[in-house]
Parts: C-alpha cells; sequence; structure tokens
C-alpha cells in the first residue's frame, strides 16, 4: 500500500513538472517573435530546423503547448483526487481541490511563467525538440481541435487565422523608446532609428529649403561672376533662373565651372555649362524621391508646388539629415537653430520645425496648418508680428526678437515657471 501510494506521489510530482515545463513554453513561445527567432537561428545552428518550424507555424506550436498542458493538469488533478480519496476518505475530493489548485496556480502557472518571461530564449532551444515531437504524435487531436476552433470562430464571424506582421511600425517605435528610457539605446541611435522609421512618412515640402532661403544665378551671371556667388555661400550646385525663381533653366554644378574656367572665357554665361534640372512635387515622399536621385545620379532636386511654382529646393545632404541629423561640412557655417540661454530662455530660428521644437523643448506644438514655428507664431497672431510683440501659446512665452521682410526670422521662448515672482 505504502508502495502504490509512494508511486502515486512521484507520478504526480512529474505532472507537476511537465505542467510548468509547458507553462513556461507557453509562454517563451508568446514572448518571442520572428526577429529574435531569426538571430537564435544565427546563435545555435544545432536547432536550427527547430527554430524554423516555430517562426512558420508559431500558432500549432502553441496549440501543442496549450494541448498537452491541459492534459497534464487534468492527470494530475485526478491522480490528487485519487490518491486523497485512499488517503482521506469521503473529504480527499475536496482537499485534493484545494491543494492541487494552490500547486498549479503557484508552480504550475504563475513561478514558470514569470521565469520564462526572463528567460525565454534559453527555454525555447532547450524544449523545442520535445515539442517538435509532441507536434507529429498528436497530430490527429491537434488537427481535430484546429478544426473544432476555426469552425467555431467562423461561427462567432472571427477568423483566427493571424493576418497581422510579427512586429509593426508601431511596436518597433515603441520598443525604440524603450530602449532609450533604459539607456539600451543612446540618444542618437534612438533618433537615427526614428529617423528611418518616419523616412517612409515624411515629404518633400517638410525637408526642402524654401524658396526664400534659396541661392540661385541668373541665366546671364557669368563665369567669374559665379565664382564669386560660390565662394560667398559656399555651395558645390547652384540653380540657374530664367525671368524668375519660378523659371529654373538648369543646375550649375562647381566641377563644371571650374573646367570651364579653366579652358575658356570668364566673361561667359553659365547658361552653356549648365545640367538639365530634376524637378519634384512638394508632396512626394522622400524615401521615392532618395531612390529616384540615386537612380538620375543626381544630387538636388527642384521641389514644386500644385500650381507649378518653385516651392523651394532638396539635396541629397537634406535628406539623409533626416536619419543621421545634422550634416555640417567645412564650409558650413551654421550656427545652432535652438540655442538655449542662461536664464533658462531658448533662442529659437523661424524656419525650425515645430516636431524638432517639441522634441527639443519636451513641450508638445502642434498645428493643422503650418510647419515652422515661424508660421506657428504668424497663426497665433493673427497676421504678421512686430519686432517685440509678445504672444503665449500654453506653459510657453514666446518673444518676435527679429522680423525681415515679413519673415519671422528669430524668437526668444521662455516657460512661464522660469519667469521672476515679480514677473508672475
Amino acid at each position: 500500500m505504502e508502495s502504490d501510494t509512494l508511486q502515486s506521489l512521484l507520478l504526480l510530482l512529474l505532472l507537476l513538472l511537465l505542467s510548468a515545463l509547458f507553462s513556461s513554453t507557453e509562454t517563451s513561445i508568446t514572448a518571442v517573435g520572428r526577429g529574435k527567432l531569426m538571430a537564435l537561428q544565427e546563435r545555435h545552428p544545432g536547432r536550427r530546423r527547430f527554430l524554423a518550424w516555430l517562426a512558420d507555424q508559431p500558432q500549432r506550436a502553441l496549440t501543442v503547448t496549450l494541448v498537452a498542458n491541459n492534459l497534464v493538469n487534468i492527470a494530475a488533478s485526478a491522480m490528487a483526487t485519487s490518491l486523497a480519496l485512499r488517503l482521506y476518505g469521503q473529504q480527499g475530493p475536496l482537499l485534493a481541490v484545494v491543494v492541487m489548485t494552490v500547486l498549479i496556480v503557484i508552480f504550475g502557472e504563475i513561478l514558470p511563467k514569470s521565469i520564462a518571461i526572463v528567460r525565454n530564449e534559453t527555454i525555447l532551444v532547450a524544449v523545442l525538440p520535445m515539442l517538435r515531437f509532441l507536434s507529429v504524435l498528436f497530430s490527429p487531436l491537434l488537427w481535430l481541435t484546429v478544426a473544432i476552433v476555426r469552425g467555431l470562430g467562423k461561427l462567432l464571424g472571427i477568423d483566427l487565422v493571424p493576418q497581422h506582421a510579427f512586429v509593426t511600425r508601431e511596436e518597433i517605435e515603441q520598443m525604440v523608446n524603450i530602449g532609450g528610457a533604459s539607456g539600451a539605446l543612446e540618444e542618437e541611435e534612438r533618433k537615427m532609428i526614428h529617423g528611418v522609421i518616419s523616412f517612409e512618412e515624411t515629404r518633400a515640402y517638410e525637408v526642402m529649403v524654401p524658396r526664400t532661403d534659396m541661392v540661385a544665378l541668373a541665366r546671364e551671371t557669368t563665369l567669374a561672376e559665379a565664382v564669386e556667388v560660390i565662394l560667398e555661400h559656399g555651395h558645390s550646385r547652384v540653380p540657374i533662373i530664367g525671368e524668375s525663381l519660378d523659371q529654373i533653366v538648369g543646375i550649375l554644378y562647381v566641377k563644371d565651372l571650374l573646367r570651364s574656367l579653366v579652358s575658356g572665357d570668364p566673361g561667359t554665361s553659365v547658361e552653356g555649362i549648365c545640367r538639365e534640372a530634376l524637378f519634384v512635387p512638394e508632396t512626394m515622399r522622400i524615401a521615392g524621391l532618395f531612390s529616384l536621385m540615386r537612380g538620375n545620379k543626381v544630387h538636388m532636386a527642384i521641389v514644386v508646388d500644385e500650381y507649378g511654382g518653385t516651392a523651394g529646393i532638396l539635396t541629397l545632404e537634406d535628406l539623409l539629415e533626416e536619419i543621421v541629423g545634422e550634416i555640417q561640412d567645412e564650409y558650413d557655417e551654421e550656427t545652432p537653430s535652438i540655442i538655449a540661454d542662461g536664464d533658462g530662455s531658448y533662442l529659437v530660428q523661424g524656419g525650425v520645425n515645430l516636431e524638432d521644437l517639441s522634441d527639443r523643448l519636451g513641450y508638445s506644438f502642434t498645428s493643422d496648418d503650418v510647419e515652422s514655428v515661424a508660421g506657428f507664431i504668424i497663426s497665433l497672431a493673427g497676421r504678421f508680428p512686430d519686432v517685440g510683440q509678445r504672444l503665449s501659446f500654453g506653459d510657453w512665452d514666446f518673444e518676435v526678437l527679429e522680423v525681415e521682410d515679413h519673415r519671422v526670422k528669430l524668437l526668444r521662448l521662455l516657460r512661464r515657471e522660469n519667469k521672476g515672482s515679480d514677473e508672475d
């Protein structure tokens, strides 16, 4: 009798261990995405075919685990009830329910699943061969189970076949934010990844140099005069215009200019050596524009608005800066667009994008109508603001410091909590 009891206890312990194993396996499967499975295949070539099976059939692997886990739990409960009846008579079933509930919940569910959250890779690599064997062994049962579940899903009007990607764009963005907050990613790395993610959605007008900031040469400009302009501004490519900025006849390359200066007359006009310009709509996505510019082997594009007028220009450098941040060479003398002042205020150039300002100051400056800080100020004022005019938005005060030709060039931003007590 004692021998039978001991065997029953050992069998019950084995079933509880299997319950813990299948519970941890279930959590490991749901916690590991396709990307991590591909990385595991590189690190564990001996388990490559099992990991590939899991990546291709995650639903089947999860079904195997759930079926096995439930079979083990039912068997453990039946074994415990039989043992309790033998030892305690009529009170045995109630005692078995209480004890098995505690054991299964703590040791068969919570504890193994908690371990699997932090050790999911180790568990998967260890149990996948057994799981693959069980999927073959339980094939008829799995087929019947999946058929019943899908049939019930159809009755309820729910398609139970997964159609979505393993990782979505939103999930990647959240993982990057979490990585930045935890220190796993440096700030520059986080910004670059966000730049890559948003690259597909950004439009040309969001990153172009507006026409008001363009440097252009008239078609009758001589080679000698062009050299002076290029030396002043440090550009390697300059648009050539006809009657106005809306009539661009080509692009002057410094290499062509130098070649012509060496072999020709400095008094010759630049129109004869300019190259054909690439025109693109302002609503074009910059991912497609990047491919177009690479395919045409050009580094500058003319951005046109819906009426055919020149809206601005774009270079490959402007596109790359959306990913890697500001690029400055030895000829750039650009001052930072946002400068922190000693009194807690910020000097902000009018051309700064609202999204960049929001990221820098940690405050949401949003508008459905404008993209730049200058446009935002004009929208707040309802007209062109004057120098010295003060405006408020949320927790921030704006002071217009510089206006030129109806353009807001420079502003000062100060958060109200940084003001002195007299002003408050």
